[in-house]
């Protein structure tokens, strides 16, 4: 206990000392945000409120900090947990103004946790609060409620900022302030009428945005431990070799100090950066193989593993097993010399069953390197979107994100017998409402093989010559960055070195899978080139703002401020604008 009070003592002292030491500088308000794929502009009235709100933020340098802090602590969890929903991630900051990142929050209206749930709503989305476990406590839980609860309200609304605002007045309290012109809009006006929660939540996003990850932050960090049960607090400090009343402070969801035998539950342990406890689970999982028998006359046998682990986990292709899990489906990956009988074999299934977990008639050939499903596949993918690329089916696209044909057709409205076409984007969690119309990204220009070429064989990606990358003006062979594939490498750790999307390397090199060859060169990104541009005077009209006017030239609010030297963004009738076109 005196080692915990040092601490503790210790660790308020560097607070005091931090926070006396860090100034902050308030951001200004731009007349345009980004958010959730929508564009904001914000009416002159509006952004005047942002801005009181704004400052009321950045009113205590002490407060302020300690959000920071709790954010820097907290973000990179509620993030994985959004990325693993497949929901925007800048909702994070609404944990923020619900409760201030504080686990044991509770309103005037018992609102409870991080995201302020009444028990009633919890429940529903999916959240425990029985006598041993209130899970609104616990950041992992209380966040996927939170993604669900708004996923389902947008799919009503069809848009994010009344989605956000019914988190306030609930689905149905949300519809007086529903304007029909922005159901399905990806760019909205927030005027003077907007409610007051909106107006807050654009206010935290433009206060805490460039200071979350570069401020000052605590030396802990949080360890997820996933698979604990029927196990005490204290017990798990000892192993971990963590003062119980930290673990006891970062796990308040466990009420009496004893995880629950119900379920595995995730435990969050406080460690300093660069150092990972060591706990071990209570029930260790039984990894021993399944023996199947395939043909009980023959007395035929396969082996398979006790568990498929996530495909996404693995950098490294000399590690990635042959049995893994694609959007929680088992699948198994076929071999050169594979054909669909060997495939059934290895996985133990009845070849009628194969065919039928991968929507096939039996006729076609089995590529080396693709997945195969041995369970049925789900409706819904882990990514909201994709675009058709050349030569894709519905039932190619269907077996990359192990979702069924018949989901990807009721997502996108399409008929039994209906093809889909080149650049078209599809839908693949939700449904696309009847007033959203089909969306398809317009064809992009195509490159020329560079010159250079490297002195060891290199095997040419089939996409090398198509371009992806949306908003791109001009594309030359010196705008394209290129990946050799070495020894071990997969999509994966290739994503991870370049900090891209995995999705986004298949998309730009048509890779129906996750197959990728030793010295394969990959298209990894794309380098800005400089192009010259035409000045011309725009006189400012009756009505128009700099976001209009940026649309109508296509270039951006920044750019006319910073061309104009402007100070902000208010525009006077016939004043002349500096424009400059590509």
């Amino acid at each position: 206990m005196l080692r915990f009070i040092c601490t503790i003592l210790l660790s308020l002292y560097v607070a005091y000392t931090s926070v006396q030491a860090q100034t902050f500088s308030k951001p200004s308000v731009p007349d345009v945000i980004d958010f959730a794929g929508m564009k904001l502009e914000l009416s002159s009235a509006a952004k005047k409120k942002i801005e009181a709100d704004v400052t009321m933020i950045y009113g205590s340098a002490k407060y302020l900090q300690q959000k920071i802090d709790r954010a820097n602590l907290y973000f990179p969890i509620i993030e994985h947990v959004f990325h693993d929903e497949g929901f925007p991630e800048e909702f994070k900051y609404l944990a923020l103004q619900e409760s201030s990142l504080v686990s044991d929050a509770v309103s005037s209206s018992n609102a409870v946790g991080f995201w302020q749930f009444k028990k009633e709503t919890a429940i529903e989305v999916g959240v425990n609060v029985n006598a041993s476990v209130d899970e609104r406590m616990h950041i992992v839980y209380a966040s996927r409620g939170a993604a669900k609860y708004l996923k389902k309200n947008n799919l009503l609304l069809d848009n994010w900022i009344y989605a956000l605002l019914s988190y306030n007045v609930g689905p149905g309290g949300v519809k007086s302030h529903v304007k029909s012109k922005y159901v399905g809009a990806k760019c909205m006006m927030i005027e003077d009428d907007m409610h007051w929660y909106v107006i807050r939540f654009l206010a935290y996003k433009i206060a805490y945005q460039d200071l979350i990850g570069k401020a000052n932050h605590p030396e802990l960090s949080l360890i997820e431990y996933s698979g604990i049960k029927n196990k005490s607090l204290a017990d798990i400090a000892k192993q971990a070799k963590v003062d119980y009343e930290l673990v006891k402070e970062y796990n308040k969801w466990c009420i009496k100090g004893q995880v629950p035998g119900d379920k595995e539950y995730t435990v969050l342990i406080p460690a300093s950066h660069g150092t990972k406890p060591s706990i071990e689970k209570q029930t260790p999982v039984d990894e021993k193989p399944v023996v199947v028998t395939t043909n009980p006359a023959l007395g035929t046998t396969t082996t398979l593993p006790k568990s498929f682990p996530d495909i996404r986990t693995f950098a490294d292709s000399a590690s990635m097993p042959v049995f893994v899990s694609i959007n929680k489906v088992k699948a198994i990956r076929a071999t050169k010399g594979d054909d669909i009988n060997s495939l059934a074999v290895k996985a133990g299934l009845a070849k009628q069953a194969f065919l039928y977990f991968n929507e096939m008639k039996g006729f076609e050939t089995v590529s080396p390197g693709s997945f195969y499903y041995l369970q049925l596949k789900k409706t819904k993918a882990l990514v909201s979107f994709h675009t058709v690329s050349k030569g894709e089916t519905i039932q190619s696209i269907a077996q990359k994100y192990a979702v069924t044909t018949a989901s990807i057709r009721k997502h996108n409205r399409m008929s039994k017998n209906e093809f889909v076409k080149e650049n078209r984007v599809l839908w693949l969690r939700a449904t696309r409402p009847k007033t959203t119309p089909i969306e398809y990204k317009p064809t992009t220009p195509r490159i020329e093989e560079t010159k250079t070429q490297p002195k060891e064989k290199v095997v040419e990606s089939p996409v090398e010559k198509d371009v992806i990358p949306e908003g791109e003006v001009q594309i030359d062979s010196t705008l394209a960055i290129y990946h050799v594939v070495q020894s071990g490498e997969t999509v994966f750790g290739i994503s991870r070195k370049y900090a891209i999307d995995s999705d986004s390397i298949r998309a730009w090199n048509h890779l129906s899978g996750y197959s990728i060859q030793v010295n394969q060169k990959l298209i990894v990104g794309f380098k800005h080139k400089e192009i010259k541009k035409k000045e011309i005077i725009h006189t400012v009209q009756a009505g128009e703002t700099v976001y209009k006017i940026s649309k109508q030239y296509n270039v951006s609010t920044e750019e006319i401020k910073s061309w104009n030297n402007m100070p902000d963004f208010t525009l006077k009738l016939g004043q002349q604008l500096k424009i400059y076109l590509p």
